[in-house]
């Protein structure tokens, strides 16, 4: 995927925004001082992925400040047009002017994001190492992203039944076979591409844990997750949570060092970089590999993840590979690359 123009109108901090990008640009360098809205462009572009773009953020949170709504435009340099907008509480997306559901975004190409956020995923909470690990399979297997989007519909509808007092036996019933349908095309994605990943990983390995997997080593996985959810009502009723499914798993990483395994939960922080950057480099060779595209890809805050001489090499990788890469910072280092330099706040 490669940007050929973007347009806000508004969104975030710009009213209006339109940036036109070479065609010979492998590297856009969007430039400006803190609070000139560099990070609110690789936001936007975020968005042509399915998920919550580049913070996690709700898409509420794009609208300016006094506003009512949000909106942006892109064309891709393969001739696909995007247009977004959200307004009273709904978001509507329209490709090549035809409606487009947000799942389905995935089949324009992929999206690849790294920003400073990331340097303590795992050391965070387990739900963004799940939404990370879930945005990332998507980005290889472009149905992944229905999986996610219809288990979370179906698994909210149960926890609303659920609350009732008198909750409606066929409806959750139901509700909890469709959960179980969706959550299992959820488990399998994850492992797919965790599968898929693997041989572009030297020297680091990830692996899914929890109880929910066991569902995958029956005769129907669907009937032993729908059994798991159909045990867990009265606790799920009472906390409003869902005890049972891929929403309970938890990803783990370890790297390879020169002294022996490292858990990604127990990395230093130079090691949890380097860790995500091994990961960056195999996802995206991956992807070019299994889609036949190179993805777009996102750094926010380009200095804060790599010393100049790495910073230059990941570069050379990424565009030898056919990626367009958007790096949001304050200034750029000298670089190889075909680069086109956008300032902001002048």
């Amino acid at each position: 995927m490669r940007i050929q123009t973007l347009k806000l109108l508004p969104f975030r901090c710009h009213p209006a925004l339109v940036l036109n990008v070479p065609p010979q640009a492998n590297v856009v360098g969007v430039l400006g001082p803190n609070g000139s809205g560099k990070t609110s462009v690789l936001e936007a572009l975020a968005l042509l992925a399915p998920g919550r773009g580049l913070s996690g953020a709700d898409l509420k949170a794009h609208v300016p400040n006094g506003g009512k709504q949000w909106g942006w435009f892109a064309a891709l340099a393969n001739g696909t047009t995007v247009a977004q907008e959200f307004k009273a509480g709904m978001r509507t997306i329209v490709a090549d002017g035809q409606p487009l559901a947000a799942e389905d975004l995935a089949t324009l190409g992929s999206v690849v994001c790294l920003t400073p956020q990331t340097d303590f995923l795992f050391g965070g909470p387990p739900d963004g190492r799940r939404r990370w690990l879930d945005e990332a399979a998507t980005a290889l297997l472009p149905s992944h992203a229905q999986a996610v989007a219809r288990y979370r519909q179906h698994r909210q509808a149960r926890l609303k039944i659920l609350a009732h007092p008198h909750p409606h036996a066929d409806w959750l019933e139901a509700e909890e076979r469709l959960a179980a349908e969706w959550g299992v095309r959820l488990l399998q994605g994850r492992l797919a591409y965790l599968a898929a990943l693997q041989p572009y990983l030297p020297n680091l390995a990830f692996a899914l844990q929890g109880t929910a997997l066991e569902v995958l080593n029956t005769a129907d996985p669907v009937a032993a997750l729908q059994g798991k959810f159909a045990r867990s009502r009265e606790i799920d009723a009472r906390l409003n949570r869902t005890h049972a499914g891929p929403n309970t798993l938890e990803l783990h990483g370890t790297l390879q060092v020169e002294q022996g395994p490292v858990p990604l939960g127990q990395a230093s922080s130079g090691q949890h970089k380097r860790a995500l950057l091994t990961w960056l480099q195999g996802h995206v060779r991956a992807i070019t590999a299994q889609r036949d595209a190179a993805p777009l890809v996102l750094i926010d805050e380009f200095a804060a993840h790599l010393d100049a001489t790495r910073r230059s090499a990941l570069l050379t990788e990424l565009t030898a590979l056919g990626c367009q890469v958007w790096l949001a910072d304050l200034e750029l280092p000298p670089l190889g690359a075909a680069v086109a330099t956008i300032t902001l706040g002048q």
